[in-house]
């Protein structure tokens, strides 16, 4: 039934079958991070590129440090 409905909804892999539609070209589940990260330094920061815009990083620390990524720099909030 859930291939009938992907299939009527046109995703489908490079062989035809039924595939759900957010998968990479080998057919990998692409996913995407999102919302807060929690770090214990600003070691634990990914690179601002590798998230989503609004991505927020904050530093468990007593002042609570936070960034904001607009997608190429962190911009402290």
């Amino acid at each position: 039934m859930l291939n009938n409905l992907l299939l009527r909804l046109g995703f489908r892999g490079h062989d035809g079958k039924a595939k759900p539609g957010n998968l990479d070209e080998n057919g990998n589940l692409k996913v995407t991070l999102s919302g807060t990260i929690f770090g214990a330094d600003i070691s634990d920061r990914p690179p601002a590129n590798s998230v989503p815009v609004g991505t927020t990083f904050v530093i468990t620390n007593a002042e609570l440090d936070a960034w904001i990524s607009n997608g190429t720099d962190w911009v402290v909030i």
